[in-house]
């Protein structure tokens, strides 16, 4: 097998094995007296801002593999391959910068919480935490289906 064959292939084995893993935080911003209402105005008010000051960009970019699937010019050489199409946003880093400073201009600090394992929520339910509270061990967020996580404070259950 060729090095570049290699490559590939190692390339897609991780990304398969990466794409099965989900995130295991939650990051947030917090402030004095601030109400999740008012977390999530801000934060929306600040996401339109960036989306308007660094709108999306995307270039599309092409990686031949040198497979054997294709035409094409590879390796110093016509032949066959495979070609990857892939795309960059070249103004994400830029968005997210103008996002994250836009809430500390607001007053917010960022915050991380980690995400409740099986074990910790031992299948009972607990109650949503109220405002932003500083992270503690017994702090977590519980993951929701097409929504924000929620917070909860594992040493009050209902």
């Amino acid at each position: 097998m060729s090095a570049l064959k290699r490559s590939f292939c190692c390339a897609v084995f991780a990304l398969v094995v990466l794409g099965g893993c989900g995130t295991t935080t939650y990051q947030t911003y917090a402030k004095n007296g601030a109400s999740t209402t008012a977390v999530s105005r801000d934060q929306t008010e600040c996401s339109v801002e960036a989306n308007r000051l660094f709108p999306a960009a995307n270039f599309p970019t092409t990686y031949p593999s040198g497979g054997y699937y294709g035409t094409g010019y590879y390796n110093g050489g016509w032949g066959l391959g495979v070609t990857y199409v892939g795309s960059t946003d070249v103004n994400a880093g830029m968005r997210n910068a103008h996002r994250n400073d836009c809430m500390r201009l607001k007053g917010y600090t960022p915050v991380v919480y980690p995400i409740c394992t099986n074990d910790q929520l031992g299948g009972a339910s607990y109650a949503p935490a109220t405002g932003a509270p500083a992270p503690a061990p017994n702090i977590c967020a519980v993951a929701q289906k097409d929504a924000r996580p929620v917070l909860v404070d594992l040493s009050k259950p209902i």
